[in-house]
């Protein structure tokens, strides 16, 4: 889920991949300083890739 949401703040604002991830580490740094424990491990668990979801970015196949 973590690129799902990287992909969509880069598709959002129109900031570079390497960008919106830097955006969104900020972001998840922010709600950790600021929320309960509790709350934010449930984030971070929420946003961990899931069992056959895949953990890199899709990078298309190369051309034949």
């Amino acid at each position: 889920m973590i690129d799902e949401l990287i992909a969509t703040v880069a598709r959002a604002t129109g900031l570079p991949r390497p960008v919106a991830e830097q955006a969104v580490a900020a972001m998840l740094r922010f709600l950790t300083a600021r929320l309960p424990s509790a709350l934010v491990g449930e984030i971070h668990a929420q946003l961990r890739p899931q069992p056959g979801e895949n953990a890199a970015p899709e990078t298309p196949a190369p051309a034949p």
